[in-house]
C-alpha cells in the first residue's frame, strides 16, 4: 500500500503573526525541553485545517488537489480573540492564540475535507509517520485521543498553538490576512516539521 505520513493542511500567518508567536513561546520554561522551539522554517505557527494519515505517493495528487481548491477562496481576514489554556494530564498547561471561526474560514475548512476524503484516513497511527528529527517518544495526544478525526466540521476550532506555558497578557483582537495553503508533515506535538507544498489562496 505504500509508507503513510501524518500530514496537515495549514494556514501560515503573515510574518508579523509568527514573530509573535515564536516570542511568546520563547518565554515558556519548558520549551526547550519539550522539543517545542517554534521557528519560521522548521517548527512553524501555524492554523491547522485538516489532519489526516496519507501514503507519500498519493502527495502530488492531493497537491493538485489543494491547488485547484485554492482557487476558489481569496486570500482570508483573520482574527485573535484571546488565548485558550488547556492542562495534560501531568499538569503541563499549554495555550494557544483562539481564531475567530469566520463563515469564510469554515468553509475553506469543510471544503477541504471534501477534497481530502478520498486520500486521508486515520486508523493505523504510528510514530514512523511523524517526521523526525526531533524523535517522538510516542504518537502525539492529540491522535492518540481520536482529536485529528473528530475536530471537524462543526467540531473545527482554529487557534494557533503558541506551546506549554501560559503568555503575559496582551491586547486582543488581532487582526491579520493568510494568502497560502501549505501541506505539511506532522512532527512531536502536531507540530508543523517540513513543508510539503506552498499554494496561494486566489
Amino acid at each position: 500500500m505504500g509508507q503513510k505520513l501524518a500530514v496537515d493542511i495549514i494556514l501560515i500567518p503573515p510574518k508579523e503573526i509568527l514573530g509573535l508567536a515564536i516570542k511568546v513561546n520563547r518565554t515558556f520554561k519548558d520549551t526547550a525541553a519539550e522539543n517545542y522551539v517554534q521557528d519560521q522554517k522548521k517548527c512553524v505557527p501555524h492554523i491547522t485545517l485538516l489532519m489526516g494519515l496519507v501514503i507519500e505517493s498519493k502527495l502530488p495528487i492531493v497537491t493538485s488537489r489543494l491547488e485547484r481548491l485554492s482557487k476558489k477562496f481569496s486570500p482570508l481576514s483573520l482574527r485573535i480573540t484571546g488565548v485558550d489554556i488547556s492542562e495534560r494530564p501531568d499538569g503541563k498547561k499549554i495555550s494557544g492564540f483562539r481564531i475567530e471561526k469566520t463563515a469564510e474560514l469554515q468553509n475553506l475548512h469543510e471544503s477541504t475535507l471534501k477534497d481530502m476524503e478520498d486520500f486521508f484516513s486515520y486508523e493505523g497511527v504510528s510514530k514512523e509517520m511523524f517526521y523526525s528529527p526531533p524523535p517522538l517518544d510516542d504518537v502525539p495526544n492529540y491522535w492518540l485521543q481520536g482529536l485529528a478525526e473528530t475536530k471537524i466540521r462543526e467540531n473545527y476550532d482554529p487557534h494557533i498553538t503558541l506551546g506549554f506555558g501560559v503568555p503575559q497578557p496582551m491586547g486582543f483582537p488581532i487582526q491579520f490576512t493568510v494568502y497560502d495553503l501549505v501541506l505539511c508533515q506532522l512532527g512531536n506535538h502536531c507540530t508543523c516539521r517540513r513543508i510539503l507544498a506552498e499554494i496561494p489562496l486566489g
